[in-house]
Protein backbone atom coordinates (compact mmCIF):
# COMPACT_ATOMS: atom_id res chain seq x y z
CA UNK A 1 0.00 0.00 0.00
CA UNK A 2 1.47 3.42 -1.28
CA UNK A 3 0.53 5.86 1.79
CA UNK A 4 3.07 8.78 1.82
CA UNK A 5 4.79 8.22 4.99
CA UNK A 6 3.21 11.10 7.33
CA UNK A 7 3.56 9.77 11.18
CA UNK A 8 0.42 9.68 12.05
CA UNK A 9 0.15 10.57 15.25
CA UNK A 10 2.80 13.34 15.29
CA UNK A 11 2.49 15.56 18.33
CA UNK A 12 0.05 13.04 20.40
CA UNK A 13 -0.35 13.64 23.68
CA UNK A 14 -3.04 11.65 25.20
CA UNK A 15 -6.07 13.45 26.53
CA UNK A 16 -9.20 12.61 28.36
CA UNK A 17 -11.42 12.22 25.38
CA UNK A 18 -14.88 14.00 25.06
CA UNK A 19 -17.17 14.47 22.18
CA UNK A 20 -17.56 17.81 21.97
CA UNK A 21 -19.56 18.84 18.85
CA UNK A 22 -16.67 21.61 17.60
CA UNK A 23 -18.94 24.69 17.35
CA UNK A 24 -19.71 28.05 18.80
CA UNK A 25 -23.08 27.79 19.76
CA UNK A 26 -24.28 24.65 22.15
CA UNK A 27 -26.58 22.33 20.61
CA UNK A 28 -29.90 20.47 21.86
CA UNK A 29 -31.50 17.39 20.52
CA UNK A 30 -35.12 18.00 20.79
CA UNK A 31 -36.64 15.48 18.62
CA UNK A 32 -36.03 12.07 20.09
CA UNK A 33 -37.73 8.71 19.52
CA UNK A 34 -37.07 5.95 22.60
CA UNK A 35 -35.88 2.72 21.43
CA UNK A 36 -37.71 -0.06 21.55
CA UNK A 37 -36.96 -2.44 24.47
CA UNK A 38 -36.79 -6.03 22.09
CA UNK A 39 -36.19 -8.37 25.90
CA UNK A 40 -39.92 -7.04 26.70
CA UNK A 41 -42.05 -10.19 26.38
CA UNK A 42 -44.81 -8.03 24.74
CA UNK A 43 -43.18 -7.43 21.51
CA UNK A 44 -42.33 -11.06 21.48
CA UNK A 45 -44.26 -13.58 19.07
CA UNK A 46 -43.68 -13.98 15.05
CA UNK A 47 -46.76 -11.56 14.16
CA UNK A 48 -44.70 -8.62 16.16
CA UNK A 49 -41.57 -9.33 16.05
CA UNK A 50 -42.23 -9.29 11.56
CA UNK A 51 -43.99 -5.67 11.97
CA UNK A 52 -41.28 -4.49 14.43
CA UNK A 53 -38.73 -3.94 11.27
CA UNK A 54 -40.85 -2.16 9.24
CA UNK A 55 -42.27 0.30 11.88
CA UNK A 56 -38.42 1.00 13.09
CA UNK A 57 -37.40 1.32 9.72
CA UNK A 58 -40.29 4.58 9.62
CA UNK A 59 -39.54 5.57 12.86
CA UNK A 60 -35.74 6.00 11.89
CA UNK A 61 -36.89 7.82 8.81
CA UNK A 62 -38.64 10.17 10.74
CA UNK A 63 -35.72 10.76 12.74
CA UNK A 64 -33.27 11.18 9.82
CA UNK A 65 -35.68 13.75 8.19
CA UNK A 66 -35.94 15.99 11.25
CA UNK A 67 -31.96 15.69 11.76
CA UNK A 68 -31.40 16.79 8.27
CA UNK A 69 -34.03 19.87 8.82
CA UNK A 70 -32.13 21.05 11.72
CA UNK A 71 -28.88 20.74 10.80
CA UNK A 72 -29.79 22.56 7.69
CA UNK A 73 -31.23 24.97 9.78
CA UNK A 74 -28.23 25.30 11.95
CA UNK A 75 -25.28 27.91 11.74
CA UNK A 76 -22.67 25.43 12.38
CA UNK A 77 -24.16 21.82 11.07
CA UNK A 78 -21.58 21.67 9.14
CA UNK A 79 -19.50 21.05 12.45
CA UNK A 80 -21.76 18.07 12.96
CA UNK A 81 -20.15 14.45 12.19
CA UNK A 82 -22.32 11.46 11.53
CA UNK A 83 -20.70 9.90 15.27
CA UNK A 84 -22.57 13.27 17.27
CA UNK A 85 -26.36 11.83 16.19
CA UNK A 86 -28.07 9.31 17.83
CA UNK A 87 -27.36 5.83 16.70
CA UNK A 88 -30.54 3.83 18.81
CA UNK A 89 -32.69 6.71 17.09
CA UNK A 90 -31.51 5.57 13.43
CA UNK A 91 -31.62 1.95 14.05
CA UNK A 92 -33.44 0.26 11.50
CA UNK A 93 -32.62 2.85 9.16
CA UNK A 94 -30.60 0.10 7.49
CA UNK A 95 -33.75 -2.23 6.80
CA UNK A 96 -33.42 -4.66 3.87
CA UNK A 97 -30.16 -3.84 2.98
CA UNK A 98 -28.23 -7.21 2.56
CA UNK A 99 -24.73 -6.24 2.78
CA UNK A 100 -25.36 -4.78 6.46
CA UNK A 101 -27.77 -7.68 7.64
CA UNK A 102 -27.07 -8.30 11.22
CA UNK A 103 -24.92 -5.11 12.11
CA UNK A 104 -26.69 -2.52 13.84
CA UNK A 105 -26.46 1.10 13.02
CA UNK A 106 -23.27 1.72 15.62
CA UNK A 107 -21.38 -0.88 13.83
CA UNK A 108 -21.98 0.92 10.33
CA UNK A 109 -21.57 4.28 11.55
CA UNK A 110 -17.88 2.99 12.76
CA UNK A 111 -17.26 1.26 10.03
CA UNK A 112 -18.06 4.03 7.74
CA UNK A 113 -16.13 7.06 9.27
CA UNK A 114 -12.56 7.12 7.39
CA UNK A 115 -13.72 4.40 5.64
CA UNK A 116 -10.17 4.25 3.94
CA UNK A 117 -10.16 0.64 2.32
CA UNK A 118 -12.28 -1.70 0.31
CA UNK A 119 -9.74 -4.64 -0.74
CA UNK A 120 -11.41 -5.97 -3.88
CA UNK A 121 -8.43 -8.23 -3.99
CA UNK A 122 -5.30 -9.21 -1.60
CA UNK A 123 -1.70 -10.05 -2.48
CA UNK A 124 1.55 -8.75 -4.87
CA UNK A 125 3.95 -10.39 -6.89
CA UNK A 126 6.21 -7.60 -6.77
CA UNK A 127 8.00 -8.89 -3.03
CA UNK A 128 9.45 -5.18 -2.85
CA UNK A 129 11.96 -5.63 0.30
CA UNK A 130 10.50 -2.36 1.35
CA UNK A 131 6.86 -3.62 2.01
CA UNK A 132 5.04 -2.22 4.87
CA UNK A 133 2.30 -4.47 4.08
CA UNK A 134 4.54 -7.02 4.17
CA UNK A 135 2.99 -8.12 0.15
CA UNK A 136 2.97 -11.83 -0.50
CA UNK A 137 1.65 -13.38 -4.02
CA UNK A 138 -2.07 -14.61 -3.55
CA UNK A 139 -5.17 -15.18 -5.44
CA UNK A 140 -7.61 -14.00 -2.75
CA UNK A 141 -10.38 -11.64 -4.31
CA UNK A 142 -13.79 -10.62 -4.15
CA UNK A 143 -16.55 -11.02 -6.39
CA UNK A 144 -17.99 -8.44 -8.53
CA UNK A 145 -21.20 -9.53 -7.37
CA UNK A 146 -19.50 -9.05 -3.60
CA UNK A 147 -18.15 -5.56 -4.11
CA UNK A 148 -21.79 -4.48 -5.80
CA UNK A 149 -23.47 -5.64 -2.30
CA UNK A 150 -21.27 -3.48 -0.50
CA UNK A 151 -21.29 -0.31 -3.00
CA UNK A 152 -24.97 -1.09 -3.54
CA UNK A 153 -25.55 -1.29 0.13
CA UNK A 154 -23.59 2.05 0.76
CA UNK A 155 -25.91 4.11 -1.92
CA UNK A 156 -29.20 2.95 -0.46
CA UNK A 157 -28.29 3.65 2.80
CA UNK A 158 -27.18 7.31 1.72
CA UNK A 159 -29.71 7.67 -0.12
CA UNK A 160 -32.03 7.08 2.92
CA UNK A 161 -29.71 9.36 5.22
CA UNK A 162 -29.53 12.59 2.78
CA UNK A 163 -26.64 14.39 3.09
CA UNK A 164 -25.63 13.10 7.01
CA UNK A 165 -21.96 12.84 6.14
CA UNK A 166 -21.43 8.81 7.19
CA UNK A 167 -18.12 8.80 5.70
CA UNK A 168 -16.72 11.81 7.57
CA UNK A 169 -16.61 13.81 4.75
CA UNK A 170 -16.77 16.90 6.62
CA UNK A 171 -14.34 16.01 9.20
CA UNK A 172 -11.10 18.49 9.84
CA UNK A 173 -7.33 17.24 10.57
CA UNK A 174 -5.86 18.19 13.74
CA UNK A 175 -2.68 17.24 15.77
CA UNK A 176 -4.69 13.30 16.66
CA UNK A 177 -6.43 12.71 13.49
CA UNK A 178 -5.15 11.46 10.10
CA UNK A 179 -8.28 12.21 7.47
CA UNK A 180 -8.31 10.58 4.20
CA UNK A 181 -10.86 11.36 1.62
CA UNK A 182 -10.17 8.56 -0.25
CA UNK A 183 -11.68 4.73 -0.25
CA UNK A 184 -8.70 3.02 -2.18
CA UNK A 185 -9.39 -0.82 -4.08
CA UNK A 186 -6.63 -2.42 -2.55
CA UNK A 187 -4.08 -2.70 1.02
CA UNK A 188 -1.59 -4.95 -0.16
CA UNK A 189 -1.81 -5.45 -4.31
CA UNK A 190 -0.66 -3.09 -7.07
CA UNK A 191 -3.41 -1.48 -9.21
CA UNK A 192 -2.37 -3.04 -12.33
CA UNK A 193 -3.53 -6.50 -10.87
CA UNK A 194 -7.20 -5.21 -9.42
CA UNK A 195 -9.21 -7.33 -11.77
CA UNK A 196 -12.14 -9.13 -10.71
CA UNK A 197 -14.76 -11.55 -12.41
CA UNK A 198 -18.29 -11.60 -12.12
CA UNK A 199 -20.31 -15.16 -11.76
CA UNK A 200 -20.02 -15.16 -15.52
CA UNK A 201 -16.44 -14.85 -15.53
CA UNK A 202 -16.35 -11.85 -17.40
CA UNK A 203 -13.43 -9.18 -15.90
CA UNK A 204 -14.17 -5.82 -13.92
CA UNK A 205 -10.75 -3.80 -14.38
CA UNK A 206 -9.50 -0.89 -12.27
CA UNK A 207 -11.66 1.38 -14.15
CA UNK A 208 -14.76 -0.55 -13.64
CA UNK A 209 -13.95 -0.78 -9.79
CA UNK A 210 -13.46 3.11 -9.45
CA UNK A 211 -16.50 4.33 -11.84
CA UNK A 212 -18.34 2.01 -9.60
CA UNK A 213 -17.37 3.10 -6.32
CA UNK A 214 -17.56 7.08 -7.56
CA UNK A 215 -21.09 6.43 -8.48
CA UNK A 216 -22.31 4.78 -5.94
CA UNK A 217 -20.54 5.92 -2.87
CA UNK A 218 -19.61 9.28 -4.39
CA UNK A 219 -15.87 8.56 -2.96
CA UNK A 220 -12.68 8.88 -5.26
CA UNK A 221 -10.27 6.51 -4.69
CA UNK A 222 -6.05 5.95 -5.79
CA UNK A 223 -4.79 4.15 -8.77
CA UNK A 224 -0.89 3.01 -7.50
CA UNK A 225 1.44 1.27 -9.64
CA UNK A 226 5.34 -0.16 -8.87
CA UNK A 227 5.22 -0.65 -12.46
CA UNK A 228 5.10 -3.82 -14.76
CA UNK A 229 7.07 -5.89 -17.22
CA UNK A 230 7.47 -4.22 -20.13
CA UNK A 231 7.09 -7.81 -21.93
CA UNK A 232 4.00 -8.61 -20.47
CA UNK A 233 1.58 -7.68 -23.34
CA UNK A 234 -1.84 -7.99 -21.52
CA UNK A 235 -0.22 -5.67 -18.51
CA UNK A 236 1.34 -3.26 -20.96
CA UNK A 237 -2.31 -2.68 -22.98
CA UNK A 238 -4.43 -2.44 -19.62
CA UNK A 239 -1.76 0.26 -18.76
CA UNK A 240 -2.51 1.70 -22.25
CA UNK A 241 -5.98 1.89 -21.60
CA UNK A 242 -5.99 3.53 -18.18
CA UNK A 243 -3.43 6.44 -19.73
CA UNK A 244 -5.92 6.54 -22.24
CA UNK A 245 -8.93 6.90 -20.16
CA UNK A 246 -7.24 8.81 -16.88
CA UNK A 247 -6.30 11.30 -19.89
CA UNK A 248 -9.63 12.25 -19.76
CA UNK A 249 -10.01 15.68 -17.09
CA UNK A 250 -13.70 14.06 -16.37
CA UNK A 251 -12.40 10.73 -15.14
CA UNK A 252 -8.59 11.98 -13.57
CA UNK A 253 -11.64 14.23 -11.38
CA UNK A 254 -12.67 10.80 -10.16
CA UNK A 255 -9.18 9.55 -8.67
CA UNK A 256 -7.70 11.21 -5.33
CA UNK A 257 -4.70 10.45 -7.17
CA UNK A 258 -2.54 8.30 -9.64
CA UNK A 259 0.67 7.18 -8.81
CA UNK A 260 3.83 5.46 -9.34
CA UNK A 261 6.19 3.94 -7.26
CA UNK A 262 9.34 4.20 -7.69
CA UNK A 263 12.45 3.57 -5.65
CA UNK A 264 15.32 1.57 -4.68
CA UNK A 265 13.89 -1.56 -2.50
CA UNK A 266 12.35 -3.05 -5.89
CA UNK A 267 13.19 -7.10 -6.11
CA UNK A 268 15.17 -7.37 -8.65
CA UNK A 269 17.55 -4.74 -7.71
CA UNK A 270 18.10 -5.54 -4.34
CA UNK A 271 18.93 -8.99 -6.23
CA UNK A 272 21.49 -7.09 -7.73
CA UNK A 273 22.87 -5.22 -5.00
CA UNK A 274 23.44 -8.89 -3.34
CA UNK A 275 24.95 -9.81 -6.09
CA UNK A 276 27.64 -7.24 -6.67
CA UNK A 277 27.87 -7.61 -3.31
CA UNK A 278 28.93 -11.55 -3.93
CA UNK A 279 30.86 -10.53 -6.55
CA UNK A 280 28.84 -11.07 -9.66
CA UNK A 281 29.30 -7.49 -11.17
CA UNK A 282 27.36 -8.95 -14.33
CA UNK A 283 24.50 -9.94 -12.60
CA UNK A 284 24.34 -6.34 -10.88
CA UNK A 285 23.90 -4.78 -13.79
CA UNK A 286 21.77 -6.82 -15.96
CA UNK A 287 19.07 -6.72 -12.58
CA UNK A 288 19.67 -2.78 -12.44
CA UNK A 289 19.09 -2.58 -16.01
CA UNK A 290 15.85 -4.51 -15.74
CA UNK A 291 14.36 -2.36 -13.13
CA UNK A 292 15.35 1.17 -14.86
CA UNK A 293 14.01 -0.46 -18.00
CA UNK A 294 10.49 -1.13 -16.44
CA UNK A 295 10.11 2.10 -14.70
CA UNK A 296 11.02 4.21 -17.62
CA UNK A 297 8.58 2.11 -19.93
CA UNK A 298 6.19 2.68 -17.01
CA UNK A 299 6.36 6.75 -17.15
CA UNK A 300 6.95 6.67 -21.02
CA UNK A 301 3.45 4.78 -20.77
CA UNK A 302 1.98 7.53 -18.58
CA UNK A 303 2.85 10.14 -20.95
CA UNK A 304 -0.62 11.75 -21.20
CA UNK A 305 -0.57 11.91 -17.68
CA UNK A 306 2.42 13.92 -16.53
CA UNK A 307 0.95 17.29 -17.04
CA UNK A 308 -1.84 16.61 -13.91
CA UNK A 309 -0.89 17.81 -10.46
CA UNK A 310 -2.65 13.80 -9.71
CA UNK A 311 -0.51 11.91 -10.88
CA UNK A 312 2.92 11.42 -8.86
CA UNK A 313 5.97 9.28 -8.76
CA UNK A 314 6.66 8.28 -5.45
CA UNK A 315 10.71 8.34 -5.66
CA UNK A 316 11.40 6.69 -2.01
CA UNK A 317 15.15 5.43 -0.02
CA UNK A 318 17.03 6.14 3.07
CA UNK A 319 17.72 9.91 3.77
CA UNK A 320 21.67 11.58 4.94
CA UNK A 321 21.44 9.96 8.30
CA UNK A 322 21.41 6.30 7.62
CA UNK A 323 24.69 4.47 7.65
CA UNK A 324 25.58 1.28 5.51
CA UNK A 325 22.77 2.41 2.52
CA UNK A 326 24.62 3.31 -0.19
CA UNK A 327 23.06 1.17 -2.53
CA UNK A 328 19.50 2.86 -1.12
CA UNK A 329 20.55 6.09 -0.29
CA UNK A 330 19.41 9.59 -2.17
CA UNK A 331 22.62 9.31 -4.29
CA UNK A 332 21.71 5.96 -5.81
CA UNK A 333 18.63 6.65 -6.02
CA UNK A 334 19.64 9.71 -8.07
CA UNK A 335 21.67 7.35 -10.30
CA UNK A 336 18.51 5.40 -10.68
CA UNK A 337 16.62 8.38 -11.87
CA UNK A 338 19.36 9.38 -14.10
CA UNK A 339 19.56 6.15 -15.74
CA UNK A 340 15.66 6.23 -16.17
CA UNK A 341 15.19 9.62 -17.98
CA UNK A 342 18.20 8.75 -19.99
CA UNK A 343 16.16 5.70 -20.99
CA UNK A 344 13.10 7.69 -21.25
CA UNK A 345 14.50 9.71 -23.53
CA UNK A 346 15.19 7.25 -26.15
CA UNK A 347 11.75 6.00 -26.08
CA UNK A 348 10.37 9.39 -26.44
CA UNK A 349 13.16 9.96 -29.78
CA UNK A 350 11.77 6.18 -30.91
CA UNK A 351 8.31 7.40 -31.06
CA UNK A 352 9.63 10.94 -32.82
CA UNK A 353 11.03 8.82 -35.44
CA UNK A 354 8.10 6.43 -35.76
CA UNK A 355 4.72 5.95 -34.66
CA UNK A 356 4.63 9.74 -33.00
CA UNK A 357 1.55 8.34 -30.41
CA UNK A 358 2.81 10.93 -27.62
CA UNK A 359 5.84 12.80 -29.50
CA UNK A 360 5.05 15.47 -32.30
CA UNK A 361 8.25 17.24 -31.76
CA UNK A 362 11.78 18.22 -30.15
CA UNK A 363 10.41 20.76 -27.77
CA UNK A 364 7.99 17.87 -27.07
CA UNK A 365 10.65 15.60 -25.83
CA UNK A 366 11.74 18.65 -23.57
CA UNK A 367 8.69 19.26 -21.83
CA UNK A 368 8.08 15.42 -20.99
CA UNK A 369 11.45 14.93 -19.77
CA UNK A 370 11.23 18.48 -17.49
CA UNK A 371 8.39 16.90 -16.01
CA UNK A 372 9.18 13.41 -15.19
CA UNK A 373 12.55 14.48 -13.73
CA UNK A 374 10.92 17.13 -11.61
CA UNK A 375 8.49 14.18 -9.93
CA UNK A 376 11.53 11.63 -10.49
CA UNK A 377 13.45 13.51 -8.15
CA UNK A 378 10.94 14.25 -5.18
CA UNK A 379 12.29 11.93 -2.76
CA UNK A 380 10.66 10.79 0.47
CA UNK A 381 12.92 9.47 3.10
CA UNK A 382 10.66 8.80 6.18
CA UNK A 383 10.07 5.54 6.25
CA UNK A 384 8.82 2.81 8.47
CA UNK A 385 9.68 0.32 10.24
CA UNK A 386 6.82 -1.98 9.98
CA UNK A 387 6.55 -4.85 7.27
CA UNK A 388 9.66 -6.40 5.85
CA UNK A 389 11.34 -3.62 5.79
CA UNK A 390 13.13 -4.56 9.32
CA UNK A 391 14.32 -7.59 8.32
CA UNK A 392 15.93 -5.96 4.96
CA UNK A 393 17.35 -3.32 7.12
CA UNK A 394 19.02 -6.62 9.36
CA UNK A 395 20.15 -8.34 6.11
CA UNK A 396 22.17 -5.54 4.75
CA UNK A 397 23.11 -4.12 7.86
CA UNK A 398 21.61 -0.59 8.02
CA UNK A 399 20.89 2.06 10.74
CA UNK A 400 18.72 4.39 9.89
CA UNK A 401 16.40 6.64 11.93
CA UNK A 402 12.88 5.29 11.59
CA UNK A 403 9.53 5.99 12.42
CA UNK A 404 8.47 4.83 15.37
CA UNK A 405 4.35 3.91 16.15
CA UNK A 406 4.50 1.99 19.21
CA UNK A 407 3.74 5.35 21.67
CA UNK A 408 0.54 5.67 19.36
CA UNK A 409 -0.45 2.13 18.93
CA UNK A 410 -1.00 1.87 22.80
CA UNK A 411 -2.67 5.17 22.96
CA UNK A 412 -4.85 4.46 20.43
CA UNK A 413 -5.74 1.15 22.18
CA UNK A 414 -6.91 2.80 25.40
CA UNK A 415 -8.90 4.88 23.78
CA UNK A 416 -10.51 2.13 21.34
CA UNK A 417 -11.60 0.41 24.79
CA UNK A 418 -12.71 3.14 26.98
CA UNK A 419 -14.59 5.23 24.17
CA UNK A 420 -15.29 2.44 21.47
CA UNK A 421 -16.85 4.17 18.52
CA UNK A 422 -16.74 7.91 20.22
CA UNK A 423 -12.80 7.29 20.37
CA UNK A 424 -11.07 10.56 19.82
CA UNK A 425 -7.90 9.27 17.89
CA UNK A 426 -9.76 8.36 14.64
CA UNK A 427 -8.37 5.40 13.01
CA UNK A 428 -9.16 4.59 9.30
CA UNK A 429 -11.32 1.39 8.53
CA UNK A 430 -10.47 -1.62 6.22
CA UNK A 431 -13.06 -3.57 4.47
CA UNK A 432 -10.77 -7.10 3.39
CA UNK A 433 -12.10 -9.28 0.85
CA UNK A 434 -14.07 -11.51 3.40
CA UNK A 435 -16.12 -8.35 4.21
CA UNK A 436 -14.15 -8.57 7.77
CA UNK A 437 -13.46 -4.65 8.68
CA UNK A 438 -10.54 -3.71 10.82
CA UNK A 439 -9.30 -0.80 12.32
CA UNK A 440 -6.31 0.48 11.12
CA UNK A 441 -3.69 3.83 12.05
CA UNK A 442 -0.93 3.50 9.48
CA UNK A 443 0.92 1.37 10.93
CA UNK A 444 -1.16 -1.43 12.42
CA UNK A 445 -4.14 -3.29 12.48
CA UNK A 446 -6.83 -4.36 15.35
CA UNK A 447 -9.37 -6.72 14.52
CA UNK A 448 -12.86 -5.78 14.75
CA UNK A 449 -16.01 -8.55 15.48
CA UNK A 450 -17.71 -6.73 12.37
CA UNK A 451 -17.84 -8.68 9.49
CA UNK A 452 -20.19 -7.83 6.46
CA UNK A 453 -22.96 -9.88 4.67
CA UNK A 454 -21.03 -11.54 1.64
CA UNK A 455 -21.49 -14.06 -0.33
CA UNK A 456 -17.86 -15.37 -0.31
CA UNK A 457 -16.83 -15.32 3.42
CA UNK A 458 -13.88 -17.29 2.74
CA UNK A 459 -11.18 -16.30 5.53
CA UNK A 460 -8.05 -13.82 3.58
CA UNK A 461 -4.63 -13.80 3.87
CA UNK A 462 -3.71 -12.55 7.16
CA UNK A 463 -2.85 -9.12 7.49
CA UNK A 464 0.77 -7.45 7.99
CA UNK A 465 1.15 -6.12 11.61
CA UNK A 466 -2.30 -7.26 12.86
CA UNK A 467 -2.52 -6.57 16.82
CA UNK A 468 -4.45 -9.40 17.29
CA UNK A 469 -4.29 -10.09 21.29
CA UNK A 470 -6.65 -6.66 21.13
CA UNK A 471 -10.09 -6.71 19.34
CA UNK A 472 -12.32 -4.22 19.27
CA UNK A 473 -15.31 -5.74 20.54
CA UNK A 474 -19.31 -5.10 19.43
CA UNK A 475 -20.14 -4.64 22.88
CA UNK A 476 -17.78 -1.89 23.03
CA UNK A 477 -19.40 -0.11 20.05
CA UNK A 478 -22.77 -0.80 20.80
CA UNK A 479 -22.54 0.16 24.10
CA UNK A 480 -25.35 3.18 25.40
CA UNK A 481 -24.80 6.51 23.43
CA UNK A 482 -23.19 9.92 25.53
CA UNK A 483 -26.39 11.83 24.79
CA UNK A 484 -25.75 15.34 22.65
CA UNK A 485 -28.80 17.62 22.58
CA UNK A 486 -28.80 18.97 19.35
CA UNK A 487 -31.37 22.06 18.05
CA UNK A 488 -31.45 24.78 15.43
CA UNK A 489 -30.11 28.13 16.21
Amino acid sequence: MKISSTFYYQNIKHQEASDKIPASKPFRQSQSFPAQDLSNPSFRGNAIKNLLGPLRFLQAQCYVYIMNKVIAKSSNGSNILFRHLCMENMECIQYGIKAFKGLSMKDIQYMSENLHVIAVKRGCKNMCAYCYADAKPSKRAMSWEDFKLITDGYKKLKKRLGNLPIFGENMTNDDSTLIYRSTELFYDADCMDLVIKDKKGRNHDFIDLSEELYNSLKRKTVFDTSGWDPNNKELQQRAEKYAEYFSCPENMEKLNGFNLSFNCFNASYVSGVKALKAGNKERYLNLKDRFTDRIANAVYTFTPLLNFDKFQIMTRSFGVKARNAEYFDIAAIFELSCNVLKKLETLYRKDLNGAQKYVKSEQDIKNFLSLAEQKLNTVDTALNSVGRMKKFMAEFKINAPMQNHDESTIILEKDLETLGRYHSYLGMKLIDTDGRVYHMDYARFFPTEIQLNLKDKSPAPKLANLKEDFKVLREIINRPEQKIRIKPD
